[in-house]
This record gives C-alpha cells, sequence and structure tokens, in this order.
C-alpha cells in the first residue's frame, strides 16, 4: 500500500500540477477575447473593414475605366469620321487636278497672251495720250501780220523723253514681233534642236530665258526634248541675262560711222576720208589665203585640246582613232560627255569601252572611277578626253594609233 502511494506521489502528482499551470497559463493569456469560429470578433472586424475598402477601391477603378473607354469610343468615332472626309476630299481633288492637268499649259500659254495684249494696249493709250492736240487755224489777218513780220528764230523742241520698253515676255505666239531673233546656240547646252523647239514654243530672245521663274522652266522642260533639271544644270538662264545685257548695251552704245562721200565706194577710202589706192601685186609673188576649216575640223580641235590639257605629248593620230571609235556617239551634246554621277552611265563605259575595246577583264569599274576623279575639276566632262585618260592608264593607246 505504501508503494502504491510512493508511486502516485512520484509520478501522477507531478503531471497533474503540470497540467494545473498549464490551464492557468492558457488563461491568462486567452482571456478577454471572443471566438467565433476560428477568428476573433477583433479579427473579424479588422476583415471587413479591409475588404469594404478594396470594393470601394474597385468601383473607383471600374468607373475611371468605363469613362475612358467612353473617351477612346469618341475619338474612334471622331477619327473615322475625319477620314471619311479626308478621302472625300482627296477624291475630288485629285479629279479637279487630273481635269486641270490636260489644259495646263494651254491655259499658261493663253495667261501670258493676255497680259501681252493688256500691255500693249496700256501702251498704245499712254502714245496717244502724249500726241500733241492739232492747232486751231488763226484768222486771215494774224496770218497776214505773221507774213510781213521778220521770222523769228525757231526754238529748238525738247527731246522727248524715251519711254520704258515693255517687260519681255516668256512666249510669243504671234513670232518674233519685237526684232531680229537672237542666236539662242550662242547658250551652251542648246544646240540646233533645242533652238528649233524653242522658236516653235514662242521663245526667240535672250531676255525671255533670262526672265525665266522656276514654273517657266518646268513648262519649257515639259514641251522641249529634254531630260529634267537639264536648264538648271547647264545655267542657260544665267548665260541668258549676261548675253542679253551685252547685246543691250551694244545697241545702245552704237554709233553710225559717217558716210562715204557722194561717188565714192565705202572700200575705196582711208581712214580720213581719202581715196583709197589700190596696191598692186608684187612681182614673182601670189597671195596665199589659209583654207577655211569644216565643222568636223573645228569640232576635232576642241577635242584635241581638251586632251592635251591632261597630257600635253599626246599624239593627233591617237585622238583622232578615238573620235572614230566614238563615231555617231558624238553626234549628240549628251553623246560627247560622260556623266560620273550616273552609275548607269558609268557601268556601260566599263563594259563596253573598257572591257571589250580595251579588254580588260578585272578592276574596269575602279579605272572608270579614277578617271571621274582625275577629271574632277571639270564640270562637263569630254568623252573623248575620258576615253584618252582610260586608254593611257591601260597601256592600251596603241590601238588607236
Amino acid at each position: 500500500m505504501s508503494n502504491i502511494i510512493n508511486f502516485l506521489l512520484c509520478f501522477w502528482l507531478p503531471l497533474l500540477l503540470a497540467g494545473l499551470l498549464g490551464l492557468l497559463l492558457g488563461w491568462l493569456l486567452f482571456r478577454g477575447k471572443k471566438q467565433v469560429g476560428d477568428l476573433s470578433v477583433e479579427g473579424e472586424g479588422a476583415l471587413r473593414a479591409e475588404a469594404d475598402s478594396l470594393r470601394a477601391r474597385v468601383q473607383e477603378l471600374e468607373g475611371r475605366v468605363s469613362s475612358r473607354d467612353t473617351e477612346v469610343s469618341g475619338l474612334k468615332s471622331k477619327l473615322a469620321a475625319a477620314a471619311a472626309g479626308a478621302a472625300v476630299a482627296g477624291a475630288a481633288g485629285a479629279a479637279v487636278a487630273n481635269k486641270g492637268d490636260d489644259g495646263d499649259d494651254e491655259t499658261y500659254a493663253l495667261e501670258w497672251r493676255n497680259r501681252y495684249l493688256a500691255a500693249r494696249v496700256k501702251y498704245l493709250e499712254g502714245r496717244l495720250s502724249d500726241a500733241p492736240k492739232a492747232k486751231k487755224a488763226a484768222p486771215k489777218k494774224k496770218a497776214a501780220a505773221k507774213k510781213a513780220a521778220p521770222k523769228a528764230k525757231a526754238k529748238p523742241k525738247p527731246k522727248a523723253k524715251a519711254k520704258a520698253a515693255p517687260k519681255p515676255k516668256v512666249l510669243y505666239k504671234d513670232g518674233p514681233t519685237d526684232g531680229k531673233p537672237d542666236d539662242l546656240k550662242l547658250i551652251s547646252g542648246i544646240g540646233p534642236k533645242f533652238e528649233k523647239d524653242l522658236n516653235g514654243k514662242g521663245v526667240y530672245y535672250f531676255r525671255q530665258i533670262a526672265n525665266w521663274k522656276k514654273k517657266d522652266v518646268t513648262m519649257v522642260e515639259g514641251v522641249i526634248d529634254s531630260f529634267p533639271g537639264r536648264i538648271d544644270r547647264d545655267e542657260w538662264i544665267k548665260q541668258a541675262k549676261g548675253l542679253a545685257k551685252s547685246s543691250g548695251k551694244a545697241k545702245s552704245t552704237g554709233k553710225k560711222k559717217p558716210g562715204p562721200k557722194p561717188g565714192t565706194k565705202r572700200g575705196n577710202l582711208t581712214a580720213a576720208g581719202t581715196p583709197r589706192k589700190k596696191p598692186g601685186p608684187k612681182a614673182g609673188t601670189t597671195r596665199k589665203t589659209k583654207p577655211k576649216m569644216s565643222e568636223a575640223e573645228v569640232q576635232f580641235e576642241k577635242y584635241y585640246t581638251s586632251v592635251k590639257k591632261y597630257d600635253p605629248n599626246a599624239k593627233r593620230a591617237t585622238v583622232e582613232g578615238i573620235v572614230k571609235y566614238c563615231g555617231i556617239a558624238l553626234k549628240s551634246r549628251d553623246g560627247r560627255l560622260v556623266a560620273c554621277s550616273d552609275e548607269a552611265e558609268l557601268q556601260r563605259v566599263a563594259d563596253g569601252f573598257v572591257t571589250k575595246k580595251l579588254g580588260k577583264t578585272s578592276g574596269q569599274m575602279d579605272l572608270v572611277k579614277e578617271i571621274c576623279q582625275d577629271m574632277k575639276a571639270d564640270r562637263f566632262k569630254q568623252r573623248v578626253t575620258f576615253y584618252y585618260l582610260a586608254a593611257k592608264k591601260a597601256r592600251k593607246l596603241g590601238i588607236f594609233s
């Protein structure tokens, strides 16, 4: 019995005391907190408040998204309406433009014609207003008195002021009405064909070309057989201004020489006005005249001079061989020049002249570009000179001798 009591006191009593101590501690820790399910009342209240704030935030964001969608849909409808309006306006503009292109040239020419007629009418009206009015006849008595009175010296009439000439026109639809036409071939870049085309379109004088504007250049390039930009590249307007100015000075400052005395021919007078004695030929001598060069010979001299600028020791026979090789290509101005800015042109020279004539199998394009660099100072690169330098660098001049 004593053994059982000792066992209970030694084993179960500590366990019982530990359990009581745990219950006491638990009561102390959780007193005052009411539990509802798995959460306390305070925890549930905090969660509910957080959920309400989140719901309010979601509603606010949904409202913003809805207003933004409404704004975007409104912008889309406005954009669609604007695109439709632009399409309609573009179609109408294209129709009007297409309708106007057909008569653009005729309308422009008619506009210049009307300007010329208006200026002509104004000029004639000015002439009529400046004409002196006829004086009334004086009575017979006054006329008789004037006959009896000695004649008084007539006062010299003041010289009439020269009227300003009308501004030069761009087109003359009724022919060259302002005097003899100018030689338009004096402008570098205009040959006989271009001069004929320009005359056919009403352009006869340097002053016309000198007064061209941008729209006039575009119009002229459209009606003559010329590639766009040629007029600006060759500086037709600048050349025409200089030629018009020089020809105008020559007309205004030119003085007539005194005529020959009656009974003598102008060619038989000396500078002093006395008859000139005809010198007789010296005995045993004959008068030699230098033969006039043909057009082909004059053109060849230009080619030869251009080549000698780069090679003073160039042989005439070699240059003649290159000119013969070029043949009919030199008949046109474009054929006489090599455009280094045109890759297709350089490729044709490399494939044709360098490969086939000079026989090079590699580096053809490099050779062509090297010649372009050597002739960089020349704005217009002569084809004969270009081929000569290419053959010289390739050591093939002998094939043209």
